[in-house]
């Protein structure tokens, strides 16, 4: 059997939808959740190419999307049909992928690889990358009560709170401010994406955002000041997020966490979220 492997910088309507349906029959043979990234792979920027599929008799059996929020990598997570693996389809996927980073200068893959997908790690181990995190998706399953008080507030950010916003991205992930301001200019003026600014006494403690999309929630980047932990901010601040999206109408609301933030995992576990699934990571040098 001939493989095709087609390459693109925007996918089409029938593409993305080849590749929904891709990931239901490998999450169904494999019993795992793909992080696929769907709402990202429908905004593509279309200045280069980032989606890789693999056609055999003009039937999708293979994908590997790229993911790039700074030059200092690439994300990757990609799948292959059950019917079609171990035959180098994702070698080739790879090897696409690899040639585009390499044009454009970016030194690291990073692949994103579920927990339980046992065929993974073994290609992960076999290709020579290197484990570095994992991470928790969590979801929402019933708030808890949390007593709200008027010490904490949120503010929905604005232009003029861009400065403040990557002075807490830096601080609260200990990230280098240039790759912080990258991330922020390919990430901005996303109408899906929300931040505010979480205000403790009226003064700027901490940053949280949401992306919404159809009727799902996903909160990402909240952080409190190294100043300002320990004092309760982060879950008033993490409640009131709750309290806002569930009152516009959002009954799916997820998050991700680091598996060794232990003081983060708390957290959320104090407000309701439940560990669903959890992904490692495999960083490759180019």
């Amino acid at each position: 059997m001939e493989y095709e492997i087609v390459t693109t910088k925007s996918m089409s309507a029938a593409q993305l939808e080849e590749v929904s349906q891709l990931a239901v029959i490998c999450n169904e043979h494999d019993g795992i959740d793909l992080k696929i990234n769907p709402s990202m792979l429908t905004k593509r920027s279309g200045d280069y190419p980032e989606d890789f599929l693999c056609y055999a008799d003009n039937k999708l059996v293979g994908f590997l999307g790229l993911y790039i929020f700074h030059n200092k990598e690439a994300e990757v997570s990609g799948m292959v049909h059950p019917a079609h693996r171990r035959k180098g389809i994702f070698t080739g996927l790879q090897c696409a992928a690899e040639e585009e980073c390499r044009k454009r200068g970016i030194p690291d893959l990073v692949f994103i690889v579920q927990k339980k997908a046992q065929s993974g790690a073994a290609y992960m181990q076999r290709i020579g990358a290197r484990y570095e995190f994992s991470e928790y998706w969590m979801d929402l399953e019933k708030p808890a009560q949390v007593a709200l008080g008027h010490a904490v507030q949120l503010r929905p950010a604005t232009a003029a709170d861009d400065e403040t916003l990557i002075q807490l991205n830096v601080l609260g992930f200990k990230l280098e401010e240039a790759m912080v301001r990258e991330m922020a200019e390919r990430m901005a003026n996303d109408p899906l994406n929300s931040t505010y600014l979480i205000l403790a006494e009226e003064r700027e403690v901490g940053k949280i955002s949401v992306n919404r999309e159809g009727q799902k929630a996903f909160i990402y980047g909240f952080c409190v000041h190294p100043d300002e932990q320990g004092k309760g901010y982060g879950r008033q601040a993490l409640a009131k997020t709750i309290e806002l999206i569930q009152a516009e109408g959002f009954t799916d609301v997820s998050l991700e966490v680091a598996c060794e933030n232990n003081r983060a995992l708390g957290l959320y576990e104090s407000c309701g979220f439940v560990v669903k699934s959890a992904n490692d990571y495999y960083r490759l040098a180019l």
